[in-house]
């Protein structure tokens, strides 16, 4: 079990803390591995803003963990970067005009 939630950069000491001590984005990942190590997993993650409150290693192992999840998941962002590197079967944006536009 520490193998699998090193994976998601939560390391021997962070595991024995209470959650009310950890930062944002180990709480983040905290509430990512219980999800993506479940069993069964969910079939569908809807994630708003998950680069929120995350440094840069956060949001590659958040990639990585996202690119070996079987099931579905719809993101919500702001973040260009990051949505390039999901490899997104699908694309919708929002202009300003409040009308979702298919960019696939």
């Amino acid at each position: 079990m520490r193998a699998q939630l090193a994976r998601f950069l939560l390391t021997a000491d962070c595991v024995a803390r209470p959650v009310g001590t950890l930062s944002g984005g180990e709480r983040f990942r905290v509430a990512l591995a219980q999800l993506l190590l479940a069993d069964p997993p969910p079939q569908l993650l809807l994630l708003d803003e998950p680069t929120n409150n995350l440094d840069l290693d956060s949001v590659g192992q958040l990639v990585d963990a996202l690119g070996g999840y079987r099931g579905a998941f719809i993101v919500v962002s702001h973040d260009d970067e990051f949505l390039a590197r999901l490899n997104l079967s699908r694309t919708l944006t929002m202009p300003r005009s409040g009308m979702l536009v298919d960019a696939s």
